[in-house]
């Protein structure tokens, strides 16, 4: 009877034979594939033999080069000894078709540390290449499977579970897709030893071997921890820590003789489990990479759309008699402060400024809701203090007491004095040509964090002139390097410098002002500013 194989001529390195063993023997790049071409140029799926009454016949699986045979490019080819299968690429695998007894051919195991170095050199190979994790995975199990002279390997990872398997290995690189059965027990001693090389040797007469390792009739069983570690450190892969500390295991077992585990052979596991190990790691962190790259350009998403919220200059009253100027800078991407300016008819403009307690995305949403209230309540032309116990309603209903804001809000009149409420908020500051100073205190507490807050409604008569400054904690806690805060005075000081500027330079000035004081230190609160200059005719 005649034994079947292929004699594979990987680039660069030793020549292997591979028995045709299951039929049909699937080629190609994929690590689910018989055997593997770690070759980027061929396809996932390349090839594939099948056995056709007495004969073997090789076939194109679909792929990007095609299949040469004896040097002929073919779709369809009857194999005889001798032929040889390239993949329509130089340089790359070259595998020979032999038909012999099975004495007459010599195998991988008669080339000893020869052997091994060319199980080595295929694990550097794929590591350089850009293939993919289970590609170089799969390569790291092949390679212990040559060093050990084992039959299966298996990597394995840990999940809340337990062991999950991510890479099951055939000797000879072949894909296993059944018969995972593993002596738990075995693994369940190497994860809770945490030795470097968990060894062990059987014989079916010694009493008291686990059942599941009888049953799968097993000779030897190597189990290698892999260890967390962080990428570039090697030496923190020579640390025995907890359980918690592996990532997984590499696990060998052999039914047909016991595994090969001199100095050399330990040494070379070991360090295929490492590399293993930053392959992991290395594979997390670009996860982890590509994971916030999506929620960063998510966030920028979001950041725009909340700037969009916001008056644009162009919004702003310039002219007439009431003129504005603005700004907001989030500490972070997204911010929880939200300012408006609206005109009711020709002798009206409803404004509010609002801080949402906290920062980033969730006060970022809240914010937005503010806003779209806002707008409904001020389209009824109510009182302040009425529009925020709806607001206070609003904002607890849909966070129950975690989060609330301090507003301030306003119905400045042409021809009337001003109607304003302030719950909670920093005190605007309404500056007079004269260099007079007053603040509008709060008249009642913050939104979100009573049912009932008893707000009440203030009149402020303006004068021609007249700079109302609104801000939040961001503009007066702005810090610098030697930790002092920027103020209120810092900024009466500013307008009433530039006070007759218009408002976009005016704005322009105290955002100039803030930068220079803060030195560039990153800020803890996002920075808003809304200046309004009374001019009736």
């Amino acid at each position: 009877m005649t034994t079947a194989a292929l004699q594979v001529k990987p680039p660069g390195t030793a020549a292997f034979r591979v028995p045709l063993d299951p039929l049909p023997f699937r080629i190609g790049r994929s690590p689910e594939n018989h055997l593997v071409l770690r070759d980027n140029r061929a396809s996932r799926n390349h090839a594939v033999i099948r056995r056709e009454g007495a004969e073997f016949v090789v076939e194109d699986a679909g792929s990007r080069n095609g299949i040469d045979v004896n040097g002929v490019k073919e779709q369809s080819h009857v194999l005889r000894s001798g032929d040889v299968i390239r993949f329509g690429v130089d340089d790359s695998y070259e595998l020979t078709f032999v038909q012999d007894s099975p004495a007459a051919l010599p195998t991988q195991a008669h080339h000893g540390g020869l052997r091994k170095l060319r199980s080595m050199l295929e694990v550097a190979r794929s590591l350089q290449g850009a293939l993919s994790i289970d590609q170089v995975l799969a390569s790291v199990v092949d390679a212990a499977l040559d060093i050990t002279s084992c039959d299966r390997g298996f990597l394995l990872l840990t999940t809340a579970d337990g062991l999950e398997t991510r890479i099951a290995r055939g000797a000879g690189g072949k894909a296993l897709s059944d018969g995972l059965e593993i002596p738990a027990r075995v693994l369940h001693e190497a994860l809770r030893t945490r030795s470097e090389l968990l060894s062990m040797r059987f014989d079916s007469g010694i009493s008291g071997v686990d059942s599941s390792i009888l049953n799968l009739s097993l000779r030897s069983v190597l189990c290698v921890p892999l260890i967390k570690v962080r990428a570039g450190d090697l030496s923190e892969t020579a640390l025995v820590g907890t359980i918690a500390d592996s990532i997984g295991l590499l696990y060998l077992d052999s039914t047909q003789h016991q595994a090969e585990l001199t100095s050399t052979s330990r040494d070379l596991v070991q360090s295929l489990a490492i590399e293993a190990s930053f392959v992991l790691e290395n594979a997390r962190l670009l996860d982890e990479e590509r994971k916030k790259q999506k929620m960063e350009q998510e966030l920028r998403i979001a950041q725009t759309i909340q700037q969009d919220l916001l008056p644009e200059a162009s919004e702003y009253p310039q002219t007439g008699w009431l003129r504005a100027g603005g700004l907001s800078i989030p500490s972070k991407l997204v911010g929880g402060d939200y300012f408006d300016i609206l005109p009711s008819g020709d002798g009206r403009y409803d404004i509010v400024m609002a801080d949402v307690s906290g920062k980033g995305v969730s006060s970022a949403l809240l914010a937005s809701l503010l806003q779209g209230a806002f707008v409904m309540s001020t389209a009824e032309q109510i009182p302040p203090a009425v529009i925020l116990d709806r607001l206070n309603r609003f904002l607890l209903g849909r966070t129950n007491g975690a989060k609330y804001a301090t507003i301030f809000l306003a119905s400045i009149y042409r021809d009337a004095p001003m109607q304003w409420a302030n719950a909670g908020h920093c005190s605007p500051l309404l500056v007079k040509p004269t260099g007079e100073v007053y603040e509008l205190a709060p008249t009642g507490m913050p939104v979100g964090m009573l049912e009932e807050g008893n707000w009440k409604d203030a009149a402020l008569q303006m004068g021609r002139g007249d700079l109302l400054a609104l801000y939040t904690d961001g503009v007066s806690e702005a810090m610098n390097a030697a930790r002092e805060m920027y103020g209120p005075e810092r900024l009466v000081a500013v307008l009433q410098r530039n006070f007759w500027l218009d408002m976009g330079p005016l704005t322009e000035a105290v955002k100039a002002d803030i930068a220079a004081f803060t030195g560039g230190e990153p800020q803890r609160d996002d920075l808003t500013l809304l200046i309004l200059r009374y001019m009736p005719d």
